[in-house]
């Protein structure tokens, strides 16, 4: 007894120095304030990660409305796409609960689940949409990373309380900032300087107009936020 805890402890530990160490690296990087705070979410969702498979399963939901964003599903579609989901989370929820598997035999059953689920809904799509999703697709860590993103930033969101129109706002706001972000990267002509001089300008006017979004209580929240995260930054 005493051993489960000393290595769970050690686990929280580690967990705890890794993140530190992650936000250092986005202070260096110079991540605007708001963006960074996105972080935030992550350490509010160590709790879920507790519940088997719930955090999977949240960044599983944030790709599929990702993926429906970039294809420009039409109403209809949207209406049959969201009845396979509640299917498919439906199945999903009974292997987990079903105590006659193994681990294992759950997370077979489950990718089976939803390697049929994908072709269902490939179906659904029209030619262009099909060449779009085969697009995303073959860029998994970047659909990931959005995925885990738009999770975060839905914790965040909740912690400041933010209305559905605020949400919409500060999206953009990040979106925009990372498209404008890419062409200076991958700028041949621009030196090193002049790309971080470039990304730290854009970064601190996307910041600037994220704040902007926030209510005044809104923008206090944050703010203890941040001193509670970067706090143990020294």
């Amino acid at each position: 007894m005493i051993r489960v805890t000393w290595v769970g402890k050690a686990r929280h530990c580690r967990r705890t120095s890794t993140s530190l160490r992650y936000m250092k690296t986005l202070l260096r990087l110079g991540i605007p304030t708001v963006i960074m705070a996105v972080f935030v979410g992550a350490l509010g969702l160590r709790a879920a990660e507790s519940v088997p498979g719930q955090r999977e399963q949240a960044v599983h939901h944030a790709k599929m409305a990702i993926i429906g964003q970039e294809l420009g599903l039409k109403d209809d579609q949207k209406a049959k796409l969201k009845d396979l989901r509640s299917q498919s989370a439906e199945a999903i929820r009974t292997i987990r609960a079903n105590p006659a598997l193994t681990p294992e035999q759950k997370h077979e059953q489950i990718a089976s689940m939803r390697k049929a689920s994908r072709a269902q809904m490939q179906a659904m799509l029209t030619p262009d949409q099909q060449t779009r999703l085969a697009q995303i697709m073959s860029h998994p860590g970047r659909l990931r990373a959005q995925a885990v993103h738009r999770v975060r930033m839905g914790v965040l969101a909740n912690r400041l309380g933010l209305t559905h129109e605020q949400r919409i706002q500060i999206r953009t706001i990040h979106t925009t900032t990372l498209a404008a972000v890419t062409p200076i990267r991958a700028d041949a002509s621009l030196t090193p300087e002049q790309k971080k001089a470039k990304v730290t300008e854009l970064r601190q006017a996307g910041r600037d107009q994220a704040r902007a979004v926030l209510t005044a209580d809104q923008r206090q929240k944050l703010n203890q936020i941040e001193q509670r995260l970067l706090g143990p930054l020294g």
